[in-house]
Formats: structure tokens, sequence, C-alpha cells
């Protein structure tokens, strides 16, 4: 599980140092218990200049650091969580580092890199307790992206985030559904049926999710998407299917792409008939699409496809 700082925390310093010091004993203590308690693994994901973000007036982090005054093994702990790579290794993460060449995060008008991250890599967002802004287990951020037709494309994202111990308790699910999957070292994808009991697989969709290699980018984001879309089918039980309730953008086809391009969208369901798969949903950035099919006679999801997107008649390619 990846823990990424949010640099837009510290874009205003505190008024004093005392109240700084208190800021990042409350931060490192925090990180603490997600280590301890949570599964976090992998080091404080940080970026090139972190030490150098001022937490007061002429007081960095660097200087926090190596300041006396500071518990010893509070700063020991911090520094060992922040000492290897910062949010993107350019040369052994391309994948991440390319994501961020054709695409921007946005947070309240602002560009986030580190919230950016905490959405790539399925984790989550840690903030300095700076603002009522970050008093939140949940952030909104605009995602905006130039697709291959020349069209501007934007959603609105939510990450997971803490700035404080009682932020904990909001993602407990997914800590738990982390541990779930950490119960072996097997590929969560051959899990399915159990993961996903609300979602039905078309042997085309099965195909295609297993050609990823283990540990793609895409895979995090295809492995969240599914898991919001079961939550929403498992507690479907009455009514016609309402998108608007799926936490993330989800579109049907335009007529105009079917009739020109039906063949492309239907496919081979598990009960043997082929049926157009309109709804789909995208993985940001990039070209990923999932095509699904609500069945509201079972009350339950049919995925149809896994892959790139889909012939439409904005862009046929």
């Amino acid at each position: 599980m990846e823990l990424v700082f949010n640099e837009l925390s510290l874009r205003n310093p505190f008024n004093s140092t005392a109240i700084a010091q208190s800021k990042m004993e409350q931060l490192v203590l925090l990180i603490q218990e997600l280590f301890s308690h949570h599964g976090v693994k992998n080091d404080l994901r940080v970026a090139d200049d972190f030490l150098h973000l001022e937490l007061s007036n002429d007081y960095k982090i660097l200087k926090w650091l190596n300041d006396e005054s500071v518990d010893r093994e509070l700063k020991r702990f911090f520094k060992a969580k922040i000492s290897r790579k910062p949010y993107i290794d350019m040369h052994t993460e391309s994948h991440l580092y390319n994501s961020f060449i054709s695409s921007e995060f946005i947070h309240n008008g602002v560009y986030c890199r580190g919230l950016g991250v905490a959405h790539l890599l399925d984790g989550i967002a840690i903030s300095i307790s700076s603002h009522l802004d970050w008093n939140t287990p949940i952030l909104e951020l605009t995602f905006l992206e130039l697709d291959s037709s020349g069209e501007l494309y934007e959603e609105l994202l939510q990450i997971r985030h803490v700035s404080l111990s009682n932020h904990l308790e909001s993602h407990k699910p997914y800590f738990e559904l982390r541990k779930k999957l950490l119960i072996d070292d097997g590929d969560w994808r051959n899990r399915i049926e159990e993961l996903f009991p609300a979602l039905i697989f078309c042997e085309r969709a099965l195909a295609q999710l297993l050609e990823f290699r283990k540990g793609e980018l895409i895979l995090k984001q295809i492995k969240n998407r599914l898991f919001d879309l079961n939550e929403y089918f498992i507690n479907w039980t009455r009514g016609a299917f309402n998108a608007s309730e799926i936490p993330f953008k989800i579109t049907p086809e335009s007529q105009k792409t079917l009739d020109q391009y039906e063949n492309d969208h239907k496919f081979l369901c598990p009960d043997g008939e082929y049926k157009i798969f309109t709804w789909h949903l995208r993985m940001t950035p990039g070209a990923g699409r999932i095509f699904f099919r609500p069945d509201e006679t079972n009350r339950n999801c049919i995925i149809g496809h896994i892959g790139n997107k889909l012939k439409t008649v904005s862009d046929p390619t």
C-alpha cells in the first residue's frame, strides 16, 4: 500500500516554529500508526524538494530533522521513511512519469502532483494538518487529459486521504480489503469470483484481464474500478440502474456510434448470447476502458470488455 505526501498542505507555512513542531509530531505519529496497524509497507512518497518545504518562517523540514529539541526517535523514524525515492522515479517508473506528461490533476484550482500520484498508485494521500481543507478522509480532484481525438477529457475523482487519526476509521473497509488481497502471494485476478461476486465476466474480458503483466500500473486502476462497480451492484436491490450512484464517471455510447460500430460493441455473454455493451468507464489516465452491461433481471453486472477504447464516430481508429 502506497502512502503519498500532499505538498499542497504546506503551501502556507505555520505562524510559529512551535506550531510547526507540534504539527510535524502529529504527522509522524499518524504515519507510525499507518505502518504499525494498517498495512503500509513502502516508504512515504515525497517530492524531490520535500526537505526544503517550509514549515514556518525559515524553518524547513530539513531544519526540523536537525533540530536537537525534537524527539530523536521521531526524527529517526521519519527520516527512514523518506529516504528512498520521490513521487516518481522517472528511470524505473516511466509508466508513472509518462502519465504526468499527458495529463493533469487539479485540486481547488491548483495543480497537485502528490494527490495525482496517490490516485495512480491506488494509495492514500497524507497531509500535514495545516488547514480545514485537509480535515477530510476523501479529497476530490479534477483530472484533465487531452485524448487522441484532440478533445479535452475531464473527470471528477475521489481519493483516500488522512491528516488526522480519526480519518482512519473511514478507510477501514479499504484496509481490510488490502489484508484480504495479501492473504497469499497470488494474483488477485485468480480470485475473481470471490472478490467480485456481483460481477459476471465474459470470456473475452477474463482473457483480456490476464493479458496484463502482474504489477502493471493499469491493473491498479482496473481493480479499483471493479471494486467500486461490485459495491454498487451488490447493493442494487430495486429500481432501474442509476449511473449517478457510481462514484466515477460512466457514460453510454452514442446511438450514432452503435449504429456504425455495433459489431465492435457486441460480445459473447456467459449465457451463450451476443449482446451489445454501451455503458463504459475509463481508466485515468490513458485509453483503457471497461464496458459493462447492467442485468436488471439478476441484479448484477456483466463485464464484456477490459482493454483499449472501442471505435466511435468521433474516433474510429
